[in-house]
């Protein structure tokens, strides 16, 4: 498969792992890229740059194939020290994500990273196209975190970006397969980014309980919170999504949340199993999933299946 985004990433398939917070290692990125597709070392999974220089140093030991960085900028905590520790050590591929990049670029730029922006809406693609952007994941309604809050489906989002924006455009929510892969590159993109079916591999640290009730979740299990936050996050339905949602309701700022959306109460549900802590984001296409697979099969798979939808869609057009 050959697209803008495959050369310029220097991957074999278009298919790129989430920046998953708590959840973006070394095992499962190095397992995405060695199958053929670009995995990323979150830097919010860890305290200090040491911790994630040593990260993205034992990603690269798992493979010799590209391994990203995803960057979330967010308004609690400062990345510029994480920003400096992948300048320093010569890593190739960014990407950001939450709040505005602009006072990192010149330093990726100066680096000569590739650099693409994760945006839930086009007009927060259309600005990182002008900081300079080498490509923009456009994030749909469906997906699992943070979706934004104008609630457009994928299939509008890229359809308006790969229109208007003159960079490539890769798809996020509800991608799982091949048949959404092809759907996507119908649309426009030239990539797509996968979150909740990286979650539920083997390569995943997600506790075993989590990956459970991942796999018992249906399309419809899935609830949005933090509405009235200004930051509409999709999450898996549980008690505890349920308890922020009523505390919303009565007009719960952060402060008042904070013991069950806090990073603290995340990282206990995502590590520990502790369902009656916090919240896991995810995506509706969790209900299209069966099984824990490795991450190097779901790469296939995808590849597989999307060969096989080409090959029944040319059968159709030369009917």
């Amino acid at each position: 498969m050959k697209t803008r985004i495959t050369e310029l990433l220097g991957i074999r398939y278009p298919v790129i792992q989430g920046g998953l917070q708590g959840l973006g290692r070394a095992e499962l990125a190095a397992a995405v890229s060695a199958a053929g597709g670009l995995g990323l070392v979150t830097a919010g999974c860890f305290e200090t740059p040491a911790e994630l220089e040593a990260e993205i140093v034992r990603a690269r030991r798992l493979t010799d194939r590209p391994v990203g960085v995803n960057i979330s900028i967010g308004s609690r905590r400062s990345m510029s020290e994480f920003v400096d520790c992948i300048c320093e050590l010569g890593v190739k591929i960014v990407f950001t994500s939450g709040h505005n990049p602009e006072a990192f670029v010149e330093r990726i730029k100066r680096h000569g990273m590739k650099w693409v922006h994760v945006a839930p809406a086009v007009h927060f693609a259309l600005k990182a196209q002008q900081l300079g952007a080498d490509g923009v994941v456009l994030v749909g309604f469906e997906a699992g975190g943070h979706p934004g809050m104008d609630d457009v489906a994928l299939s509008v989002l890229v359809r308006k970006a790969s229109v208007e924006l003159e960079i490539p455009v890769i798809a996020a929510g509800g991608i799982s397969d091949g048949r959404s892969m092809v759907a996507a590159l119908a649309w426009g993109a030239e990539g797509v980014q996968i979150g909740t079916r990286f979650v539920l591999t083997r390569e995943s640290v997600l506790h075993p309980d989590m990956k459970q009730a991942l796999l018992q979740a249906s399309q419809h299990d899935t609830v949005m919170i933090e509405r009235t936050l200004r930051r509409a996050r999709r999450v898996l339905r549980t008690p505890q999504a349920e308890a922020v949602l009523a505390l919303e309701r009565e007009g719960a700022g952060f402060d008042q949340l904070r013991h069950i959306i806090g990073g603290e109460a995340y990282l206990e549900t995502i590590l520990e199993g502790r369902m009656d802590r916090g919240v896991l984001s995810t995506g509706q296409a969790i209900g299209l999933l069966d099984d824990v697979p490795t991450a190097g099969d779901v790469v296939r798979r995808i590849v597989e299946e999307s060969a096989w939808v080409l090959e029944r869609l040319n059968r159709i057009a030369s009917a």
